[in-house]
């Protein structure tokens, strides 16, 4: 008994001292100074994993450029790591998960399912799970009704997305939904590279198209462009929903996910993998805790009066 004592106890000892590397991936090296990455490795640390002691933490960009994906992947892959953990980029995820199917993938999302990462959130099949920050594809429809309540006199809306899931799940839910309310949607496709000058010529062509709205939906490229997508929506008197809170100043709607929340979560399931778990046995999270943000000041600079019924029902209101 006291032999087997020992030997759990120096076995305990050395699993806590093994150190573990984690390969982490964003667009850009400075997001990782910023959430959800800042509040990744903090909380990593919260759960015994330190840095440069018992933890490796191999930092990649893709740049934003989709003709990295299969490079950056290999290069993660190839250092052999034991969990990857990965920002909201599905056609990214996708690619990492080509290049291997035994590394644990911990991973942001949009909805898993519609984007064919996975078809089981409760026990994905593959290596790979994480956190849906979508409450489901229907969401599109919610943000289409919520931008129909706040102007009720729109009957054009452009739905503002790269090109994949404007062809995909994303843009039929919203189709769908516009001919349920009897809109009209008007798909402003952008490509994974787009940069500045595409986004200044997409609003261009907006306002040749008489669009009267906008929904942004928060997959990349939107996602790195926010701020200029939300200060050309003012410019162009163009009433939007965003996926976005961390641009108060501009947005004019946003129904998002409690961030911080789902954020932690994601943090404790790499973890939870950095332990050991298997993917398989660690549920994706989707999000049910959802936040109506409205912003009077931009409403009022756009020349909108916000409905007091939808004021009323929102979480928060920047005046």
């Amino acid at each position: 008994g006291l032999l087997a004592t020992t030997a759990a106890s120096a076995l305990q000892a050395a699993e806590q001292n093994k150190v573990r590397r984690l390969a982490a991936c964003s667009q850009n090296l400075t997001d990782f100074s910023s959430p959800p990455w800042a509040l990744l490795f903090e909380r990593l640390q919260q759960m015994g994993f330190a840095e440069g002691k018992n933890l490796i933490i191999d930092r990649y960009a893709t740049d934003g450029r989709p003709d990295r994906y299969a490079e950056v992947a290999r290069n993660i892959v190839q250092a052999n790591p034991d969990v990857i953990a990965l920002g909201f980029d599905h056609e990214f995820i996708l690619q990492v998960a080509r290049e291997t199917s035994t590394v644990p993938i911990i991973a942001t999302f949009g909805d898993p399912v519609a984007a064919g990462i996975v078809k089981n959130m409760a026990r994905p099949e593959r290596n790979i799970s994480g956190v849906s920050l979508d409450a489901g594809i229907e969401m599109q429809g919610k943000h289409l009704e919520i931008l129909r309540e706040a102007v009720p006199s729109a009957s054009r809306i452009a739905y503002l997305s790269n090109r994949t899931e404007w062809e995909g799940a994303w843009g039929e839910a919203v189709r769908e939904a516009g001919q349920r309310l009897g809109v009209s949607i008007v798909g402003v496709p952008m490509e994974r590279s787009a940069g500045d000058a595409e986004y200044r010529q997409a609003f261009e062509t907006m306002a040749r198209q008489s669009v009267q709205a906008l929904m942004a939906n928060g997959l990349p490229p939107n996602f790195e462009h926010r701020d200029l997508i939300l200060d050309l929506a003012v410019k162009y008197r163009l009433p939007s929903i965003t996926w976005w809170t961390d641009l108060n100043a501009a947005i004019c709607f946003a129904y998002t996910p409690d961030y911080p929340y789902y954020f932690h979560l994601w943090a404790d399931e790499v973890g939870q993998a950095l332990n050991g778990v298997a993917p398989g046995e660690i549920p994706i999270q989707q999000a049910t805790k959802l936040v109506l943000t409205i912003n009077l000041k931009t409403a009022k600079a756009i020349g909108l009066d916000v409905p007091a019924t939808l004021i009323h029902r929102a979480d928060k209101v920047i005046e």
